[in-house]
């Protein structure tokens, strides 16, 4: 059976609850492996994808060779297999499923926790496998490894059906996953700062908060505390000759994000991923610095749409600020759709008065989408107008930049969106 039938076999994505079973899988096909000499684990709710796509293309910089996992998948699986700079073609996938195929223990694993296999037989070899978690933490597949740094994003509440309805309960279940080396993003939540540091001495891990780097003080500030802890030589100098100060890396950093129109999440993401870097004693050379090549992360793809994917209110009060640096006083049309299991009368009401209007986003055939008419409901119990999203509103003027749209929502909503969109830009083409 080929890869896409295998995985069609496997059903949804989140499987029957086992903690037991990633564990038991990869005890077995660990001694079949050659794992690459480093494991950086990225776990957390919010920005592991662009952390870890950050993490690998200053890896790359770098000249090591990296495999970045993530989840979940645009238009097609092989985009979750980021290796070297592009994602891995079909035939080395299928290549990867032909070899896992020789173990019978391993048709015993759910959709995502294959998936994560797959990216342990592609990494092989490799000097670097940046491995980002799917919704878990210490039951997650990706934590049956051992990692030489653990690197969570903010925690939010998301997922709650399998991680519970407090944040106490779901920070608890993703810190639980921590190695022996922990940066912890600054977080939403001060419990969840409060809980990772009580596991760390629990477990007798080094845990790094990063605190606000609004300025060169706050950034130098972060560098020195993080250099003592890991008693790591202060690459960030000031008397050296040939490696920037901290204030020369600071403007350099803020002026890669200036130049790819960066919202601040994702300048906050990458500050991360620097530390993250530093731990191996590597560092980013912004200047010649990648554009991030992760689809649908805050990105605007007319100067007039913003695309970003995103499920939960700490989404939502990232993206209200993103609309306030793009927009400039301007009410964007929210085109949103979500998950029936998510926040939505929350996330709409937070972003209630920055936008003109929402404009539905139909998905067709995807029973995880919240029916229309539950949205409908919301939209009018919080009195925000509303109308059904239609491409042919994209006309001349709208592309002049007289309306500006956000687009937001599930992962279905920015897939769909660029389907269509990429679509009717291909007709249009066509026409000429």
């Amino acid at each position: 059976m080929n890869l896409e039938n295998y995985l069609q076999s496997k059903g949804a994505e989140v499987a029957p609850f086992d903690p037991l079973r990633a564990k038991r899988i990869y005890a077995k096909l660990k001694p079949h492996l050659r794992l690459p000499a480093h494991i950086i684990h990225i776990l957390g709710t919010n920005g592991k994808g662009s952390t870890g796509r950050f993490l690998a293309l200053g890896l790359l910089q770098n000249q090591k060779s990296v495999l970045h996992f993530t989840s979940p998948h645009l238009f097609s699986f092989n985009e979750r297999f980021y290796r070297n700079g592009a994602n891995v073609d079909f035939p080395t996938l299928e290549r990867a499923h032909e070899f896992l195929q020789k173990f019978d223990f391993v048709s015993e694993s759910s959709y995502f926790e294959y998936a994560t296999f797959l990216a342990l037989t592609l990494a092989q070899d490799y000097e670097f496998l940046v491995l980002e978690a799917g919704l878990g933490g210490e039951f997650d597949s990706t934590s049956a490894l051992d990692s030489d740094l653990s690197f969570f994003t903010p925690i939010g509440l998301d997922h709650k059906e399998f991680l519970g309805d407090n944040i106490e309960s779901v920070a608890g279940s993703k810190l639980r996953a921590m190695g022996k080396n922990v940066i912890l993003a600054k977080q939403e939540f001060p419990q969840s700062v409060e809980i990772a540091k009580t596991i760390a001495i629990e477990s007798g891990a080094k845990l790094f908060c990063l605190s606000t780097m609004r300025d060169e003080k706050e950034f130098i500030e972060n560098l020195r505390a993080f250099d003592e802890l890991f008693k790591k030589q202060d690459s960030f100098c000031a008397n050296s000759i040939c490696t920037p100060t901290p204030e020369q890396v600071f403007e350099s950093l803020k002026a890669y994000c200036a130049r790819n129109e960066y919202a601040p999440f994702l300048e906050q993401n990458l500050f991360g991923a620097l530390f993250a870097l530093k731990f191996f004693g590597l560092d980013f050379d912004f200047s010649t610095l990648k554009k991030l090549d992760l689809r649908a992360r805050c990105e605007k793809i007319e100067p007039n749409i913003l695309l970003d994917v995103g499920h939960n209110v700490e989404c939502a009060k990232a993206l209200k600020v993103a609309i306030e640096k793009f927009f400039k006083g301007k009410k964007p049309i929210l085109v949103y759709n979500t998950y029936f299991d998510k926040d939505a009368s929350t996330i709409i009401k937070l972003l209630k008065p920055c936008i003109s209007e929402v404009a539905i986003f139909r998905i067709e055939g995807n029973p995880r989408i919240m029916p229309l008419g539950d949205l409908e409901k919301i939209l009018d119990e919080l009195e925000v107008s509303f109308r059904y999203f239609d491409f042919a509103d994209l006309d001349s003027a709208d592309l002049c930049g007289e309306r500006c749209y956000v687009v937001f929502g599930s992962f279905s909503v920015a897939e769909g969106f660029l389907k269509q969109r990429d679509s009717r830009q291909t007709l249009e083409s066509k026409r000429f």
